[in-house]
């Protein structure tokens, strides 16, 4: 009730929670207020259920839609009622102005003035226009109040003729100006609101002029740091306000788009077809925000310079125009600091826009405010990095500039280290100065190398210069005079100096010149001669090829030489050095180094000739002789073949002029002495040492294999360090080895290297090093078996006596005879001779077994074997074997037997080489025992005769320690009439024999089969087991159809 009675607008939202809803009373207390509040329902009194909580967003802005309309009218009727309080206002000319009285002097005790009712009524005016939305409206208004103020300001207003403006640094002049500059701030505001950039920057430029104009009336213009204090403000609140407005979508016109010679409310778009455009006025170009960031810094450092003028006559003059209170405030702030702030933001900005040149330019403003605030440090750092790109694009001019800079900051900071490599690169004729500021800097330079004096330094400080990184003053060429080269031939090389006409002015005496190869080995020091050498011309060469080994403090063993090491303006000088290679590969100078060493310092400039250089040159070679080989007076420079710079050199090894041959017959046989012949022809046209060296290589792990050269000597896979002697010039050297191939069949490569050197310079170093000549040859080797050895061994039968029954309780001895057949076949291509064919008996692991020979049929050969076995022939031997089982208890199933030796030598072989006879031996398998507690043999009487009875005798022996029960059943054929039972059975005690006989009358003469009698073992009662197994003596186990 109390806003309706103040004629305020407003509306209610209520929002329910879920208690709520669930209360009887919610719905009649919101009909209560609804009629207390006296709101309309439908557009000023909302309520909000838990349901529409989710859908916020959508109901406010409702909402706003609903009272958009309320609103406007709202503030359209304040503005009306401030519309008509303006026009009841009188004419400023109509009113007097009253002097303050001496009571009340100040001018803030003074009444407000119609123009500062004037002021008042436009702002609200603009305000409420603001509320409104109305924007152009609100520019109106704001400009019009922004007029009105700027007239208190005036001395003699124009609307108030003969009234003093608003006395200067007083209370409400303060609030005035601050005022302005907010309205300022407003009209650019609403300008770019309305997309209108131009007119924005119009109002800026109003401002700063209007401002400055007046500023310079009252006294406080540009010579006071209060002026670029403020001017400084302005440009920085108008770029933090760009800012913004690029970041919420803002776009900052394209200047090729603006007409600039319209007039009209916005500049921003003209036709592309306007022709009457000659250029572009920067200041009527509204630029990205950077632009007045690098505007605020920049007058911020005249506000510093000013301030430092004024503290400088307030020693000399003690009548203070300032108040002191502003100067302490001015004294306590880091001028420094905000301009670098200022910069940084400037920088970023136009980092963003992609301008190179322009944040390379504000980096070096950053680095010189550095220099200016003493934190010659970070000042430092930031003319490094910028001079890295002007450096890199040569723009020698800025880098100039650049370099002077960071001088003065390293002598500031101390870093003598950065101040000598600044002297350097100021010597470079890349760099337009006079002489006798180049003479100058020369000095100084000298005087740093070798007058000061370095505090807390025990040992001199070092420092390297890399000159790839600078302006150099010397150009450094390195050339070797051939593309590649051989291991032990002399190489020669060239390091070549030159120096601009201009530079040095004075003549620059280095200490020590290095050149640093992959290989130090080759590594020079040359040190000065102190000596001042008459130079004919701008040329001189120096020898170094004469240079002793010596070893050298900090440089280890290196070549080195006395000469002249200074260098002179427009001259050349070339250093000739000579290298003997020792191994293959690359050989580079990477490194060419020239210093000073004194008390204090040891200084290198390096030249990395690694490095890529933009200009690619013929390659030239200083040549002192001429095409007879005499001396000339006047050495030239003679072009080579090829482009560009060469401190790279390929190194091989001499080719070898030797040849090896070899001569065998092949395949090779396994086991056998295998010769090859080798023959080695020297081409060379003088007489050569040779080293031999021969490597057997296959691809079976456990190789036996041996390479000798005496079929005597001990085994060896490979033969080493073999001295051959001298091989004369165009002479030859014939040499024998001998390839031992064991266990596996297949390939083998023998490796044969030679390593020789001429007789007249003999390497200290034993082979293999590079100073040899090394000479490669592998022949490929296929080795076969000789023979393919199968073995057969069959259970004999044994002869008893007549004796029916044998007890073998009282012993648990055993004897088994066998017959071992072996057929050897000879499947080589080549014939072979065989002296002998052994069997060797291994010794039993088992001690309760006795295996041997009893007979052979090699004894009934001669003596000496000596067969000639040609590819396919078969040959067999038996032997006998007698096995004795002490005790069958702990007898193994599997005994072992032997070894099968064979003594052979190939009959073919090369001419006047002799192969001696080698051996080959074959396991011969175990002799596998079958388990059987009984054995039955047969005796067969000699010679039965047809019509006499005679008898067949069955010897069953039981060697388990149970009675085993025998049944027996006897088959009988046409040519035989058996006496006795067909079937039977009987019991053979534990340990004992039994013998078992048949009667037999035969019928017919001729080859005919006996009766069989089948034997099995009675298991269980009425079950009859497997058949028991007959043997005959003299005869292999038989089988069923025996």
């Amino acid at each position: 009730k109390s806003l309706h009675e103040r004629g305020i607008k407003f509306a209610a939202v209520i929002i329910l929670k879920e208690q709520h809803m669930e209360e009887q009373m919610t719905e009649e207390r919101l009909s209560n207020i609804r009629k207390t509040s006296g709101l309309d329902t439908k557009n000023c009194f909302f309520v909000l259920t838990p349901s529409v909580h989710a859908d916020l967003p959508d109901y406010v802005s409702n909402i706003q839609k609903a009272l958009y309309e309320h609103g406007l009218n709202y503030y359209r009727e304040h503005g009306k009622r401030v519309k008509r309080k303006k026009s009841r206002l009188p004419s400023p000319s109509a009113v007097g102005y009253v002097n303050p009285s001496k009571e009340h002097p100040a001018a803030e005790s003074h009444p407000l003035s119609v123009q500062g009712w004037m002021v008042r009524y436009d702002y609200k005016m603009a305000t409420f226009a603001e509320f409104r939305q109305e924007m152009n409206a609100a520019i109106i208004y704001y400009s019009s109040c922004y007029d009105h103020l700027v007239d208190l300001f005036a001395p003699q207003s124009s609307i108030t003729p003969g009234a003093p403006g608003l006395p200067i640094r007083n209370k409400r002049w303060t609030e005035a100006r601050v005022l302005a500059d907010c309205i300022n701030l407003k009209i650019c505001k609403l300008n770019m609101y309305i997309d209108s950039p131009s007119a924005a920057l119009v109002q800026l430029n109003k401002h700063v002029s209007t401002f400055n104009e007046l500023y310079n009336t009252l006294g406080i213009g540009e010579d006071t740091f209060e002026y670029w204090s403020w001017l400084s403000k302005q440009y920085r609140i108008f770029g933090d306000v760009l800012e913004v407005a690029t970041r919420s979508g803002f776009i900052i016109p394209d200047p090729s788009t603006v007409n600039h010679h319209i007039s009209s409310n916005d500049y921003r778009f003209t036709s592309n077809n306007s022709t009457d455009n000659t250029g572009v006025n920067p200041s009527t170009v509204l630029h990205h925000p950077g632009f007045y960031y690098h505007l605020a810094a920049k007058y911020n450092s005249m506000r510093r310079k000013r301030f430092l003028e004024l503290e400088k006559s307030l020693l000399k003059i003690d009548n203070l125009k300032v108040p002191p209170i502003i100067i302490e405030a001015e004294r306590n702030l880091d001028h420094s600091t905000l301009t670098i702030e200022l910069l940084t933001k400037s920088y970023e900005q136009f980092k963003k826009q992609k301008t190179g040149r322009m944040t390379l330019y504000l980096a070096s403003q950053i680095a010189e405010t550095y220099f200016e605030a003493g934190k010659y440090d970070m000042a430092l750092k930031f003319f490094e990095r910028i001079a890295k790109t002007y450096r890199k694009e040569k723009w020698h001019t800025v880098l100039e500039s650049i370099l002077h800079w960071s001088l003065r900051c390293s002598k500031e900071f101390g870093t003598y280290d950065n101040v000598i490599e600044y002297y350097i690169e100021l010597l470079s004729d890349q760099f337009q100065m006079s002489e006798q500021k180049r003479v100058e800097i020369q000095k100084e330079l000298m005087d740093v190398i070798y007058k000061s004096e370095l505090s807390n330094s025990i040992s001199p400080r070092h420092v390297v210069i890399d000159m790839n990184e600078i302006n150099s003053f010397l150009n450094c060429h390195v050339q070797y005079k051939d593309f590649e080269t051989f291991v032990g031939t002399p190489t020669y090389f060239q390091v070549i100096f030159s120096s601009p006409p201009s530079t040095p002015p004075l003549p620059l005496r280095f200490t020590f010149l290095r050149f640093s190869f992959n290989d130090s080995y080759f590594n020079y020091y040359l040190d000065d001669n102190g000596q001042d050498e008459i130079v004919d011309g701008n040329l001189q060469w120096i020898d170094c090829k004469d240079c002793s080994r010596e070893e050298r403090e900090g440089e280890g063993h290196v070549w080195i030489k006395k000469t002249n090491l200074s260098v002179l303006r427009g001259t050349t000088k070339v250093f000739e050095g000579l290298l003997v290679p020792k191994e293959c590969g690359e050989l580079t100078l990477q490194l060419v180094t020239l210093g000073f060493v004194t008390a204090n310092w040891k200084i290198e400039f390096r030249f990395d000739v690694n490095s890529f250089r933009d200009e690619i040159l013929k390659r030239k070679w200083l040549k002192l002789d001429d095409a007879s080989g005499e001396q000339v007076s006047k050495p030239k420079f003679v072009n080579l073949e090829g482009n560009g710079e060469f401190n790279s050199i390929k190194v091989t090894q001499k080719q070898a002029k030797l040849e090896i041959k070899a001569k065998h017959l092949a395949p090779a046989l396994l086991d056998e002495y295998y010769p090859i012949e080798l023959t080695i022809n020297n081409m060379e046209s003088e007489d050569i040492k040779a080293i031999f060296h021969v490597g057997l290589f296959s691809d079976i792990n456990d190789s036996e294999d041996r390479v000798v050269l005496d079929y005597n000597s001990s085994d060896t896979i490979h033969l080493k360090d073999i001295d051959l002697g001298v091989i004369i010039a165009n002479g030859s050297l014939v040499k024998t080895i001998y390839i031992l191939g064991k266990k596996h069949a297949g390939a083998r490569v023998l490796n044969l290297v030679i390593w020789y050197s001429f007789v007249s310079s003999i390497p200290q170093a034993s082979p293999p090093t590079q100073d040899w000549i090394e000479k490669r040859k592998d022949i490929r080797l296929s080795f076969v078996s000789p023979f393919s050895v199968t073995f057969s061994i069959s259970l004999l039968g044994q002869e008893f006596g007549q004796d029916n029954v044998v007890n073998i309780k009282s012993s648990r001895e055993r004897i088994e005879r066998h017959l071992l057949v072996a057929k050897i076949s000879s499947i080589g291509p080549w014939d072979i001779v065989v002296s002998a064919i052994d069997l060797i008996m291994l010794d039993q692991a088992n001690a309760q077994t006795k295996i041997e020979v009893i007979a052979s049929s090699t004894e009934l050969d001669s003596e000496s074997l000596e067969q000639l076995w040609r590819p396919g022939y078969i040959f067999n031997v038996n032997y006998f074997l007698e096995l004795k089982i002490l005790d069958e208890n702990v007898l193994d199933q599997s005994v072992d037997i032997g070894l099968l030796d064979i003594q052979w030598k190939r009959k073919q072989s090369i001419e006047h080489v002799d192969a001696p006879f080698t051996e080959t031996t074959t396991m011969v398998p175990q002799l596998q025992r079958h388990e059987s507690d009984l054995s039955a043999i047969i005796e067969i009487p000699p010679n039965p005769v047809v019509g006499k009875i005679f008898t067949l005798t069955y010897k069953i022996t039981n060697w388990s320690s149970a009675p085993i029960e025998i049944y027996v059943t006897v088959e009988v054929n046409d040519a035989f009439v058996f006496s006795g039972y067909k079937q039977t059975h009987f019991s053979v005690d534990s340990f004992s024999t039994y013998f078992f006989k048949v009667n037999c009358f035969p019928l017919i003469p001729g080859k005919i089969r006996l009766p069989r009698a089948k034997m099995a073992q009675i298991r269980e009662p009425g079950k009859v087991g497997q058949e028991i197994s007959i043997v005959a003596p003299g005869y292999k186990e038989p089988h069923e159809d025996d």
